[in-house]
């Protein structure tokens, strides 16, 4: 397949029939979506070029392209329309909108920058369209060599398919571009995460805008509290509020410390209450404290209750609690603890009628809610548990620590953005959930 390379095609001659040279081409248009409404091209087609003649720029239409030569554009017409260049709907210049600008690799999850653009033909089809893109340093070295002696190097690297390229409408504001975002949506949001780090705030609020509440919500929770409270700053409160409904009670309580104070309280007072008292609830806990680190979400049952007669508790549960690996027993009628039992246990216990009074384990490791962050970390790992229990003096489970919130405190700040969330808790129902919808 023939490739024409942009930045080689950019300052070629544009010759009229009689070989003369008539204008000077100075960028290519393509359209993204041809006809509003519909899904966008897996390959933008050649729209027109844009040319240099007569001091100003004029559009010479796709239709009016014989071929692309070596050295120079051969037209079919030598009537050229001079009136000025006008940009229209759905269409994107390579050189302005494209090139050297950030986009995302959608199958390498990955943020890049455009160093260079390949045209061509599909198999079956005589018009030209952007098919790919060159990420390497290698282009623009061979874009500086060609500026300057006209000769351009043909050794290549990779190109990367343009079907896996991510474009944002933010890049061209003066026009209308229908850009959907729905292969962003799918990936795992631990990666979409990463790539919203590492975009434009126009380009990451695009995104956010195109989302659903529950993709937005699952993927904040693999940010910091800081950079998630950003990103709700800029979402209309109605949302904003949806979106903290979605997330997990103790990390949209760290997202709300980090919010504005006033938008933060109008952001509680519209979610529904259940959910914004939960996260009130957290918020009266110093942040560096076992209360202010612990999530309020958790399974505990009556220490009466049958092993099979627990599982359908559980299996009947409205929403299901992130972490259910422990089951904390309380005294009938109370909140009172009085020990826990992994839920392995009741799974395999050979007589469902056991009551969990006679699974559970009663010497139970736990903190006071005032306990210092650090210590409550640091007892957790020392017994190796997945969640530590956080009972206050009454002896009531006010909520648990899971193993992820401990690596949080205990790791330095920069281990933890290297290993993400390997060892997480974190969504880990959710993510399982996208991983098996993605696979399906």
């Amino acid at each position: 397949m023939q490739l024409f390379i942009f930045s080689q095609l950019v300052g070629r001659p544009l010759l009229d029939t009689r070989q003369e040279k008539v204008a000077t081409l100075k960028d290519i248009i393509v359209r993204v979506n041809p006809q509003a409404g519909t899904a966008e091209e897996t390959y933008p087609r050649l729209s027109a070029l844009l040319a240099h003649t007569a001091g100003r720029n004029i559009w010479i239409p796709a239709s009016q392209v014989a071929s692309f030569e070596e050295r120079a554009i051969r037209l079919a017409s030598s009537d050229l329309n001079l009136q000025r260049f006008v940009r229209r709907d759905g269409e994107i210049l390579l050189g302005q909108d494209v090139l050297d600008k950030q986009l995302v690799d959608v199958e390498g999850r990955r943020v890049v920058r455009v160093n260079d653009l390949a045209l061509g033909r599909v198999p079956g089809e005589q018009e030209l369209r952007l098919l790919a893109v060159d990420i390497s340093f290698r282009a623009l070295w061979r874009r500086l060599l060609f500026s300057l002696s006209g000769e351009y190097p043909r050794a290549r690297e990779p190109l990367l398919d343009w079907a896996h390229v991510q474009y944002f409408g933010s890049l061209v504001p003066a026009v209308r571009l229908h850009i959907s975002h729905d292969r962003l949506g799918k990936l795992h949001p631990a990666d979409l995460a990463r790539i919203l780090e590492d975009l434009s705030h126009q380009q990451r609020d695009e995104v956010v805008r195109s989302l659903g509440d529950e993709v937005v919500a699952d993927t904040l929770e693999y940010l910091s509290s800081n950079e998630a409270a950003d990103i709700l700053e800029e979402v209309p409160e109605g949302r904003a509020s949806d979106i903290l409904e979605e997330m997990r009670p103790d990390m949209a309580a760290d997202v709300v410390v980090d919010l504005d104070a006033e938008k933060a309280e109008q952001l509680l007072q519209l979610m529904e209450p259940e959910e914004s008292e939960e996260v009130r609830d957290l918020l009266a806990y110093p942040k560096e404290s076992a209360g202010g680190m612990m999530t309020n979400e958790f399974v505990m049952l009556p220490s009466q209750l049958p092993a099979a007669d627990a599982l359908r508790v559980i299996r009947a549960m409205e929403e299901t609690p992130e972490f259910v690996d422990y089951l904390y027993v309380a005294e009938v009628g109370t909140q009172r603890v009085r020990g826990v039992v992994s839920l392995l246990d009741v799974v395999f216990c050979p007589d469902r009628t056991t009551p969990l009074e006679r699974l559970m384990r009663q010497d139970l490791v736990s903190v006071h809610p005032q306990t210092p962050a650090e210590e409550a970390a640091a007892l957790l790992t020392t017994y190796g548990l997945r969640a530590l229990p956080v009972i206050d003096d009454l002896g009531e489970l006010q909520g648990i620590i899971t193993f992820d919130d401990a690596l949080d405190v205990l790791l330095p700040e920069q281990l933890r953005e290297r290993i993400g969330h390997l060892f997480t808790y974190r969504r880990g129902r959710r993510a399982q959930e996208h991983m098996n919808t993605k696979n399906a």
